[in-house]
């Protein structure tokens, strides 16, 4: 990453910490919840806090474009686009469960420079920027050195594989891992992040969701890709396997792969 894009990052930090005030203002507090047309849950905390990081962005830098889940985009094919879910997970969020989150991400040319997952009611913070150490709270975190599938702990969704293929590949691998757990938004790729787990698989995400978690896993030496190992960009068609290191990954692409295939 270039220096003369620390501004970038520092304005990714406030829009970070406009949007932890927000998405706490409401939390374990009466909501009124809405659902939108594909049947998920939308609250008052999503769209205030996304209006916010919105009206931050268009006063700083107006020519950026901006993609959002809550609105409509705006400069879609702006140079820079800033990649926001004012609330990942929530589900968790209405709950009162703490897993929830607040996802910042800056594309250029569609390919994610910075990423941010913020999670404000567990005060924890990962900042990842391209070609740089992912931080947590301003230190430096790694992922764990598991590389082998049998040894490895393992998060997922579960419940959200439309792909039959890559369903099966899943109930496989959690047959071959030490552990799993199922559900953890995107908390648990900050704990990918931090070593504290080993594998995350999630599928049917949208932009997004994951585009702030790139940054992040590779600058703590983890590797993220879709099902096929392909990298992930803004096209991107919405499976991510995120795991430790390159060794642990190839093995679980080798996993899904045969099952695709």
């Amino acid at each position: 990453m270039n220096d003369s894009y620390q501004e970038y990052i520092n304005f990714a930090n406030a829009l970070a910490d406009a949007a932890s005030v927000i998405s706490m203002q409401y939390f374990r507090k009466p909501l009124n919840i809405d659902n939108k047309n594909d049947e998920s849950p939308v609250t008052i905390a999503d769209k205030n806090t996304e209006l916010k990081i919105r009206s931050m962005i268009e006063n700083k830098y107006p020519n950026h474009g901006i993609l959002g889940e809550e609105f409509d985009n705006i400069n879609p094919n702006a140079e820079f686009i800033w990649v926001i879910d004012p609330i990942d997970g929530t589900r968790s969020y209405i709950a009162g469960h703490k897993d929830f989150g607040n996802l910042i991400s800056l594309t250029q040319n569609k390919k994610p420079i910075i990423g941010i997952i913020n999670c404000p009611a567990h005060d924890e913070r990962w900042v990842g920027v391209k070609n740089q150490n992912t931080t947590l709270n301003k230190k430096f975190t790694k992922c764990s050195k598991v590389k082998n599938v049998e040894d490895a702990y393992l998060f997922t969704s579960g419940l959200y594989f439309d792909e039959p293929h890559l369903r099966d590949a899943v109930d496989q691998i959690t047959k071959k891992v030490r552990y799993y757990r199922y559900g953890g938004d995107c908390y648990m790729y900050g704990m990918l992040a931090s070593g504290l787990i080993d594998i995350v698989i999630e599928d049917t995400l949208k932009v997004h969701d994951y585009m702030a978690l790139v940054n992040v896993i590779e600058g703590s030496g983890g590797k993220i890709t879709d099902k096929f190992g392909n990298g992930i960009t803004t096209n991107s068609q919405g499976s991510v396997i995120a795991s430790a290191n390159d060794e642990l990954h190839a093995e679980l692409i080798s996993l899904i792969n045969k099952k695709i295939i």
